[in-house]
């Protein structure tokens, strides 16, 4: 579902910037890779800071919790969208890739 909804995405930015679906899908991935990372991080540095962003408007001290390694599906998602898109644009401009050297 999460590739789906990149993909969407991506086809969107594709047709707003007048590119290519496969020029565009690396950068696109990788934005969206990583906000999912920051929105599914738990205990991160983005926690700690809305913690202390809390706690200075309320007064009320948070509970500090250790960096939690839980699985996010969505998170997974992502990393698998951009890593097939990888292989695919490798493949479709495998001739430049390969012949720079040349």
């Amino acid at each position: 579902m999460t590739a789906l909804i990149i993909g969407a995405l991506n086809w969107v930015a594709s047709l707003l910037l007048n590119m290519s679906f496969l020029d565009i899908s690396i950068p696109v991935g990788g934005i969206a890779l990583i906000l999912i990372y920051f929105v599914t991080n738990k205990g991160g540095m983005a926690s700690r800071q809305m913690d202390m962003s809390i706690q200075g408007q309320t007064g009320i001290r948070m509970d500090h919790k250790a960096a939690v390694s839980e699985r996010s599906y969505v998170l997974i998602g992502s990393i698998l969208y951009v890593g097939v898109m990888l292989i695919v644009s490798f493949i479709a401009y495998r001739e430049y890739f390969l012949g720079m050297g040349v």
